[in-house]
C-alpha cells in the first residue's frame, strides 16, 4: 500500500513487557524472570534486565537450577509448532509460579486468524488460564487493552516526532500528540476497540481478524467504521472518506 513506517515508529506488546521490567528496575527491584514467547519478547525482556547484571531471563531451553528462584512469570504468543511451543515451558512455569512468582501476559488473545482464516492457538490465554487454575494464583495483562501499553506508545511516538528536530523547532512543538487526531485500528472488539473508546480514540474495526459480524452486532463496544480489510481501509483513506468523529457504521 506504499505505507513505510520507521521501526522507531513501532511499538508491540513486547515492547510493553520489556518497559515494565524497566520501570522495575528504577524502582530498585532486582529479580529473575521465566518468559515464554518469541525472539521479540525475549529480546525486549533481556534488554530490559540489561540494566543490572544481578538479573537472569529463563527461558523452557535453559538448565537451571531447581532451587533458583523467579520473581515474575511472563507468557507471550508463539508460533504453534515452533520450537517455543511446548508444554514443557508452562510446567516450568507453574513450578516458579508455586515458588511465589507473579503471573504477566503480554495480551489476552485466546487465538489468531491467519489470512487464509486458520486459527493458531499460540496466544497466551490459554496457558494463561490453565496456570491459574492449577496454581490459584492471579495475573496481569501489559497489552491492550491495558493503558499502560498505549501511553508508552503516545510517548515513543512523540521521541520519534522530536528527534530529528533542532532545539529551536522543538521549543515550537508542544510534544504532544493529541488522540483526537488519531485513528485507532485494530481487528478485535475486546482489546482493539476497547481500548480506543475508553482513551476518547477514534476506532477502525476490520472484519480479518477475531471479530464476525455476529460479534459486532451483539458488542456494546462499537467502533466508528467498519472496513472488510485494511486495504478497504487504505482506499477510504486516499478517497478522503474518513474524518474526525465521523462514521460508516450503523449501530
Amino acid at each position: 500500500m506504499g505505507v513505510t513506517v520507521p521501526e522507531k515508529q513501532i511499538y508491540t506488546a513486547a515492547n510493553a513487557v520489556g518497559d515494565f521490567f524497566k520501570r522495575s528496575l528504577d524502582n530498585g527491584w532486582v529479580g529473575n524472570v521465566f518468559a515464554i514467547g518469541e525472539a521479540g519478547l525475549l529480546e525486549g525482556i533481556r534488554e530490559a534486565l540489561a540494566k543490572n547484571p544481578a538479573c537472569q531471563l529463563v527461558t523452557h531451553q535453559d538448565e537451571v537450577d531447581k532451587d533458583l528462584h523467579c520473581d515474575f512469570v511472563c507468557i507471550g504468543t508463539v508460533k504453534t509448532g515452533g520450537p517455543n511451543d511446548t508444554w514443557v515451558s508452562a510446567e516450568k512455569a507453574s513450578a516458579f509460579l508455586k515458588r511465589g512468582a507473579k503471573l504477566l501476559y503480554s495480551n489476552p488473545d485466546s487465538f489468531e486468524v491467519t489470512a487464509d482464516g486458520s486459527y493458531k492457538f499460540g496466544c497466551p490465554m490459554p496457558v494463561v488460564q490453565l496456570l491459574m487454575e492449577i496454581t490459584g494464583c492471579s495475573s496481569y495483562n501489559l497489552g491492550k487493552p491495558n493503558p499502560w501499553m498505549l501511553r508508552r506508545a503516545h510517548q515513543q511516538m512523540v521521541r520519534t516526532v522530536l528527534e530529528p528536530l533542532s532545539a529551536t523547532q522543538r521549543s515550537f512543538v508542544h510534544g504532544h500528540i493529541d488522540f483526537g487526531d488519531v485513528l485507532f485500528v485494530g481487528d478485535s472488539i475486546n482489546t482493539d476497540v476497547r481500548i480506543a473508546i475508553e482513551n476518547g480514540i477514534d476506532v477502525a474495526l476490520v472484519m480479518s481478524g477475531t471479530t464476525t459480524p455476529e460479534k459486532l452486532k451483539m458488542s456494546a463496544l462499537q467502533p466508528n467504521y467498519v472496513f472488510e480489510d485494511i486495504k478497504a481501509l487504505h482506499e477510504a483513506l486516499v478517497q478522503g472518506s474518513l474524518a474526525r468523529g465521523g462514521s460508516n457504521h450503523q449501530f
